[in-house]
């Protein structure tokens, strides 16, 4: 119940209209429910008592149902358009989360949990709003009407009726109860081999140079012959379960059958009441046979919006304000202080201890280590990626955590080992490191370019500026991309500048135009590096080491 009020707490806006289409569907499958029993009853009592004007109610009913399993249709057209909306904008709310997410969550996750869960789980949710819910709901109410009206037209005959169906739900209230276990321990399973694939595609050129495929291949069936065994005694769980419903169901159906011809035979019914019961017991058997895989299906649809509520209900960094305040570094304060950090992984290990250091206006300092010491941990503690389990920060005399995310933003830039490049043209990429006011104009762009060394390859390319770049820039060269990235952070121009191993992976003609274009790039900023190479840059002012 607690997921089904999840569920519907999520329709957003179009709430009127999903529960106006939702009640619509449901009165019209009461009234349908119970015309064609009381048609039949009108049509053999025309027959047993030869009455035309029974003939004539039963010809206008029969009009009427046409005419409404016609429009049916529409009715289910309106449904589609209302679902489709919704989930629509749950998956737009589903990927706004993903960008606000702290690193924190991207460090305890794989990405191929998130993609699952944007993708496939969310895409389940038509199929929940569009059928599941609306199938569970109309099944329900259906039985409860055709009950109350076999109650009318004959309580002997609804007893026994009744009878085979309350065994039939107990069984399929038990059965389904081990089936939506079983749906929790195949979604995370599922969630397990996604993430694998996604690695094991990640490795792909090394997996085909060291013939490594045939050991993912192994690797890659053990698990999905885990989530193929889940699936299997799932299914033949709910095969159980239809088996049992249908064959308490029969037993049903024969059992009205014979006490209502019993009946009608001693004169104690018509036949035409007995038939009108015989239709609604129909509909009440079906209902309790379909009802335990419905409800199972249903048990499946909410562990998997479970998951997608469960991600948009994950606390994330404050939402970016439209209109917040700009900030004004006081430059009589220390730009950098880090005092006494102490800061653990999720796992326990700790790569800082009691750490302190502070960096003055325009000092550049660079920071060296062994791998693993906390070097670029530090830089991310900087950028509040990640909080400290002790210790403070503070940037110009205040502390981390009091600037707003966009504050904080407007303050530092960060030139990570590997930059990104998303898929757009050139100019595009640039202008993404932009954070003044208004717009960003073609000459800011290529005066950043310039400054970064950068124009001279961009103008070889094919369309200069307006070359489009693919997704990671995969057809530009290491230094291209990391001076597209250098470009970034000159058009962002902002008084703290962080970098992670800005030449790493770099020939020596790429490295030293980046060395140049770092060398204008750091005058008047502070400048935080970190590196293993200390002689691919200029003169800094302070070396530390962890």
């Amino acid at each position: 119940m607690k997921e089904l009020k999840r569920y519907l707490s999520y329709i957003g806006k179009y709430k009127i209209s999903y529960w106006s289409i939702f009640i619509g569907t449901l009165i019209t499958s009461v009234i349908l429910t119970l015309l064609y029993p009381y048609m039949n009853k009108l049509m053999f009592n025309a027959l047993e008592y030869r009455d035309w004007d029974l003939w004539k109610r039963a010809a206008v009913l029969c009009v009427l149902l046409v005419v409404m399993n016609c429009l049916s249709p529409y009715r289910r057209y309106f449904q589609i358009r209302v679902v489709r909306k919704i989930v629509f904008d749950i998956k737009i709310r589903m990927f706004e989360k993903l960008m606000k997410l702290d690193m924190d969550y991207y460090e305890r996750h794989h990405s191929g949990e998130a993609l699952k869960t944007l993708n496939w789980d969310a895409n389940s949710l038509k199929d929940s709003y569009f059928s599941h819910i609306y199938w569970v709901a109309a099944r329900l109410v259906n039985g409860v009407t055709s009950t109350i009206a076999m109650l009318i037209y004959s309580p002997v005959l609804a007893m026994v009726s009744i009878g085979f169906c309350l065994v039939t739900v107990l069984v399929s209230i038990q059965i389904n109860k081990q089936i939506k276990r079983m749906d929790k321990e195949i979604e995370g399973k599922m969630a397990r081999l996604t993430a694998r694939l996604s690695d094991i595609l990640s490795g792909f050129a090394a997996l085909k140079m060291f013939r490594g495929a045939s050991i993912v291949l192994d690797f890659f069936q053990r698990e999905n012959e885990q989530v193929t065994g889940e699936e299997k005694r799932r299914v033949k769980k709910l095969a159980s379960l239809e088996m049992v419903s249908f064959f308490l169901g029969i037993l049903g159906s024969f059992g009205t059958i014979g006490v209502g011809a019993f009946l009608a035979a001693h004169g104690r019914l018509d036949y035409g009441t007995v038939m009108a019961v015989v239709s609604l017991q129909m509909g009440v058997s079906a209902m309790v046979q379909s009802y335990g895989s419905a409800l199972a299906t249903f048990s499946a649809s909410l562990v998997k919006g479970g998951r997608v509520f469960d991600f948009l209900e994950l606390e994330c960094e404050e939402a970016e304000p439209k209109h917040d305040s700009a900030v004004v570094p006081c430059m009589d304060c220390m730009p950098v202080e880090v005092e006494q950090v102490t800061f653990s992984y999720c796992d326990g290990t700790e790569v800082l201890k009691d750490f302190s250091i502070a960096v003055g206006e325009k000092e550049k300092i660079m920071i060296m280590g062994e791998s693993g010491c906390g070097k670029s941990t530090l830089l991310k503690l900087l950028l509040r990626f990640y909080k400290q389990s002790a210790g403070s920060i503070r940037l110009y005399g205040q502390d981390i955590g009091e600037y707003s995310t966009w504050q904080l933003r407007q303050l530092i830039t960060y030139i990570p080992q590997n930059s990104y490049l998303f898929e757009g043209s050139v100019r595009e990429n640039i202008a993404f490191g932009y954070c003044g006011a208004g717009a960003v104009s073609d000459a800011q762009i290529r005066s950043a370019a310039r400054s970064a060394y950068a124009e001279e390859f961009i103008m070889l390319l094919p369309q200069g500026y307006d070359t489009l770049l693919s997704a990671g820039g995969r057809n530009l060269s290491g230094g291209q991309r990391q001076r597209i990235a250098i470009a970034r952070a000159f058009l962002r121009d902002t008084p703290i500048l962080l970098m992670d191993e800005p030449s790493s992976a770099l020939d020596v003609e790429s490295e030293e135009k980046i060395r140049q274009a770092m060398e204008e790039l750091t005058r008047r900023k502070v400048v935080i590096m970190v590196t293993h190479r200390k002689e691919a840059f200029g003169a800094v002012d302070r070396v530390v080491r962890l």
